[in-house]
């Protein structure tokens, strides 16, 4: 998770995400509320369109991702259907305000059930 701010560009995104085996950047507010997700394949797709490593992810973030509600009584359950309808590897837990719980990897719970 990062913290947003204004002079995040593309280029900082795809360092942190060549580091964090989910390949997505959940950004946070300073108050930690839910700003926006920028998948690998949003920055494949950005780039492809002719976005430069200096372009600002403002101008591509996605500030209405999936997530799953703290009040989810099954949570693990549900990232798994997500990740099977939109192949979303990162879900963010929030409450009615948009603070972030806490975040459900897919990979993890796969690893915990199958092995790493």
């Amino acid at each position: 998770m990062l913290e947003y701010n204004e002079s995040l560009t593309i280029g900082d995104i795809m360092r942190f995400i060549a580091t964090d085996h989910e390949r997505t950047c959940i950004l946070q507010s300073k108050n930690g509320k839910l700003y926006g997700v920028l998948s690998q394949g949003d920055l494949i797709k950005a780039i492809w369109n002719g976005a430069e490593l200096i372009t600002p992810i403002s101008n591509i973030l996605n500030p209405n991702p999936i997530t799953l509600s703290s009040e989810n009584k099954s949570p693990e359950k549900d990232a798994l259907k997500l990740f099977a309808k939109h192949g979303v590897l990162l879900v963010p837990i929030i409450d009615s305000d948009r603070k972030i719980i806490r975040l459900i990897s897919v990979r993890k719970i796969i690893s915990d059930e199958y092995g790493s």
